[in-house]
């Protein structure tokens, strides 16, 4: 007999209970009272049977007292009773616990073995009937633990074996069942005996009478760790899939077979900005569509259409408008997913930006145009070579200069060219023989040779090869560059002719001349003065002292000799100028008087490199005058020489502003010209500046011309301020490349200036110039020039240049003439310009600033003409060469 819940088991145990007590009152029988003590025994447990069977006993007591027989029967039907009541209890409760137990265990168990994973079964209210051996072995507890547990009134008996975390869900799902029948399907966590746990799978279903009556549950547990796992694997794999395709450079998207787009990752979203209210297939395909640049939206449209119409993949090169408006070049693939019936399941997408890489391509398509154009246009003749040394390429100016194409000549005649018969036969067997050697070694070549042209005459050329390697240091081509020197190699042969021709002159002059070293050495000596006091000089090489016996000091008469040398060693100690006149030994012993003058010869700095004398024999009268004569000349020649070197310094320095301001044009020029489209306006301007370099130059050589007339230089009124516009102007392009930013600061009513114009615009072109080489080494940032222009007091225009550059390492020297701090500078040009100013009349000054930089400052008279106007251009530089220390 089942009972579907414990209360319908304490019912009918306490109906028996109360029947067999009655019976035994009815029939007099106090055995009857075993009855109860049975059924609660079998029913509640041994606890209860042994409270029953004191309970009966005590009621027996009673009823045999009550007949009288308590005596009669006492003690030993007394005791007879009470054995037999535990005795009862005592068979029913081994049986209920042991037989009873092993009995149905045996029976099931093969049923229950059968049973996949961890099996069990349940009254209609919880408690548990069994369980299979599988379910104990695997949760770590014996038959008798189970036993145990089986007995109680527990329904959730196996929660201690559940994961904490899945405790409280899993006995919600299983009271959840309990109360509607329901089947019951939960996931959770159990404890294995070793102390991990494993994911289980737990089912169970009710069954049922006739009546519909939940009569037991069945339930099956089954492992799912391994599922488990796998899904969760799964679901990172996806997870990190999901997160690629998101985070790849790359827009993706997927869509239907009909063509509608159906998925975009988050990089596609970013880059064209969309909303969540813009993720729709039908308004994402406008989108996308509409965001394409209308120069080739009817392309792509066409591409896509015939892509989705016939199944076929395509990729395709257009611009695509991002999120912030600007378009970008992408490249877009499509291509299809079939199944394996042949059908397209969807389509995949991907948008690489690839603007970059189009901008790249088209700036090393201008610069092979721009190389190209400069390789054609360059100055020089240029040519390529095979690794084996076959010619192969020129450039326009020496296809031009020979007549000859390499490609096509080499196309033609099937041939790989070298092109030897174009070099001059006297140099063809060496050149041959060089380039042999260069291509056997690897190594550069620099080589001259005659080459002819296309009119056939030949020209000399510098020609210089160099091999290109590749990674491995394997030569690929040979480049080769050839200059024209035919100018310079004739230059060379009459600078030669010319050499040969001075020697001469000097070896035959009637004068000694001796070259010394800066410590007075001798390091030449001509024939003259070797002939005629019979030295005998050795060389050991070019630059060497030479060796000379009997030396020049051992030529001296003794009496004069002391004297010569001291005064020798003095003006090698000053350096200065040595003249003195003593006796010397000639070749036949006799002593005559000379005239021995020595000069320095220095460098740019002001050092001593040489010493440059000559000896004069004064012993004749007649011969003294003419040799006299012949020695002033040549000593005068040699002052305006070097007066000249420096004069050719300072007129240089004036050239070049204006000439290099003419070259910087000039290639602005050109590059307008040839920019696409050209600038004209700009050219326009630009020429305009050629014109103004250019004449500033003509104005150079008018002064220049003045120096040797002897004429005035022009004065005229003139606007200040539209001199510092152009000198702007024409310094604008350096300005620009320096990050400098120059203010111009003008007082109220200004007045025009009195002056020679040229010569004040070089004036502030120097400074200027001055302000912006000021800067290099310096930061970027905040570089700036501010030039004013006001009234001073009286009749007196004042200008000032100030910078916040490096500032001067000495104001009170800027205007010494050949006193410079750079490594390029000659140091004249502010002592040109302090000669200019005060030849005006007026004055030029020079000081740092208190935060840096410096400020040069200069005034001239306005609109008067003061009494030193009449001073021209020849007492300028004859005032600026006394300034200079020339004689």
């Amino acid at each position: 007999m089942e009972f579907k819940t414990s209360k319908q088991r304490r019912y009918f145990a306490s109906a028996a209970s109360a029947v067999g007590a009655a019976a035994a009152i009815v029939l007099n029988e106090p055995m009857g009272l075993l009855v109860a003590v049975a059924f609660a025994t079998i029913c509640f447990g041994w606890r209860w049977g042994i409270a029953a069977a004191a309970v009966m006993s005590g009621a027996a007591a009673v009823l045999f007292w009550y007949e009288g027989e308590l005596a009669k029967h006492a003690p030993g039907a007394w005791a007879t009773y009470v054995a037999t009541a535990v005795g009862i209890w005592a068979v029913i409760t081994t049986f209920r616990t042991i037989s009873f137990y092993d009995q149905v265990y045996k029976t099931v168990r093969p049923t229950l073995e059968e049973i996949p994973g961890l099996g069990w079964s349940a009254y209609p209210d919880g408690r548990m009937r069994f369980v299979n051996p599988a379910a104990t072995e695997f949760v770590g507890i014996t038959p008798a633990e189970m036993k145990v547990r089986m007995e109680g009134t527990d329904t959730a008996w196996w929660t201690p074996f559940i994961h904490p975390d899945d405790k409280e869900r899993s006995l919600q799902l299983w009271k959840h069942s309990l109360k509607t029948g329901e089947p019951l399907i939960d996931e959770q966590r159990v404890r294995r005996f070793d102390g991990t746990y494993r994911w289980f799978r737990d089912t169970a279903i009710a069954s049922r009478d006739e009546h519909g009556n939940i009569t037991a549950w069945y339930g099956s547990t089954q492992d799912i760790t391994d599922q488990k796992n796998a899904e969760a694997a799964l679901r990172a794999s996806e997870q990190q899939l999901r997160e690629l395709i998101d985070t790849v450079p790359a827009l993706m998207w997927r869509a239907s077979p009909d063509g509608r787009t159906a998925y975009v990752n988050r990089q596609l979203v970013e880059w064209f900005g969309l909303g969540t209210d813009q993720l729709d297939g039908q308004a994402l395909d406008d989108l996308l569509m509409d965001a394409v640049h209308p120069d080739e939206r009817k392309t792509v449209d066409h591409a896509i259409q015939n892509s989705f119409a016939s199944g076929r993949p395509f990729c395709l090169k257009y611009r695509h408008r991002r999120a912030d408006g600007a378009f970008r070049w992408t490249n877009a693939s499509v291509q299809p997913l079939v199944g394996s019936d042949g059908t397209i399941v969807q389509w995949y997408g991907v948008f690489l930006d690839i603007d970059d890489e189009i901008e790249a391509l088209n700036a090393l398509r201008r610069s092979q145009t721009e190389t190209r154009l400069i390789v054609d246009t360059v100055p020089s003749l240029i040519w390529l070579m095979s690794a084996e040394g076959m010619v192969y390429h020129f450039n326009k100016r020496m296809v031009d200069w020979t007549g000859i194409k390499p490609e096509e000549d080499a196309v033609s005649s099937g041939a790989r060219p070298t092109y030897d018969e174009l070099i001059h036969p006297e140099d063809r067997k060496r050149i041959a023989a060089e380039f042999r050697s260069a291509f056997a070694s690897g190594n550069a070549l620099q080589t001259k040779g005659r080459l002819r042209t296309k009119d056939g005459q030949f020209r000399w050329l510098d020609s210089r090869v160099e091999p290109l390697r590749d990674e491995e240091g394997a030569i690929i081509r040979w480049y080769g560059v050839s200059i024209d020197i035919e100018e310079e190699v004739r230059a060379q042969n009459a600078l030669r002719e010319s050499e040969r021709y001075l020697q001469h002159m000097i070896d035959t002059v009637p004068v000694g001349i001796v070259l010394s070293d800066n410590k007075g050495r001798p390091v030449y000596a001509n024939k003259r003065l070797n002939d005629n006091n019979g030295i005998h000089a050795v060389r050991q090489s070019s630059d060497s002292e030479i060796k000379m016996w009997p030396s020049l000091m051992d030529l001296v008469h003794p009496d004069d000799r002391e004297a010569m040398e001291s005064r020798w060693a003095l003006a090698r100690r000053k350096g200065r100028s040595f003249a003195m006149r003593y006796r010397q030994r000639r070749a036949d012993g006799v002593y005559r008087w000379i005239e021995d003058r020595s000069e320095p010869f220095r460098d740019d700095d002001g050092n001593i490199l040489q010493w440059y004398g000559v000896n004069l024999d004064v012993d004749d009268e007649v011969k003294a005058q003419t040799a006299l004569r012949v020695a002033d000349e040549r000593l005068a020649r040699a002052s305006r020489t070097v007066s000249l070197s420096e004069l050719s310094t300072s007129i240089a320095h004036d050239l070049n502003q204006p000439l290099q301001g003419v070259v910087s044009n000039v290639t602005a020029f050109k590059n307008w010209l040839n920019a696409t489209p050209p600038n004209y306006d700009r050219a326009t301007r630009t020429a305009e500046w050629i014109i103004r370099d250019a004449e500033a130059a003509a104005e150079v050589v008018r002064r220049i011309r003045a120096i040797f007339s002897q004429t005035e230089y022009r004065r005229e009124t003139f606007s200040i301020l539209g001199i510092i516009e152009d000198v702007k102007g024409s310094l604008a392009d350096k300005l620009v490349a320096a990050k400098i930013k120059v203010l111009v600061s003008v007082g109220d009513g200004l007045p025009d200036a009195l002056a020679d114009r040229a010569q004040i615009e070089q004036v502030i072109l120097n400074l200027l110039k001055n302000s912006i080489e000021a800067f290099e080494g310096t930061r970027p940032r905040g570089r700036a020039i501010e030039i004013r222009v006001i009234a001073a007091q009286g009749d007196i225009l004042e200008v000032s240049v100030s910078d916040n550059g490096s500032g001067m390492s000495d104001p009170e020297k800027a205007f010494d003439a050949f006193y410079t701090t750079k490594s390029d500078g000659l140091g004249i040009g502010l002592a040109i310009c302090r000669s200019i100013i005060e030849a005006h009349g007026g004055q030029l000054d020079a000081t740092n600033n208190e935060r840096g930089g410096a400020m040069v400052s200069f005034r001239l008279p306005i609109n008067v003409r003061d009494e030193r106007q009449g001073v021209g251009v020849g007492q300028r530089g004859r005032s600026l060469s006394d300034k200079s220390g020339l004689q």
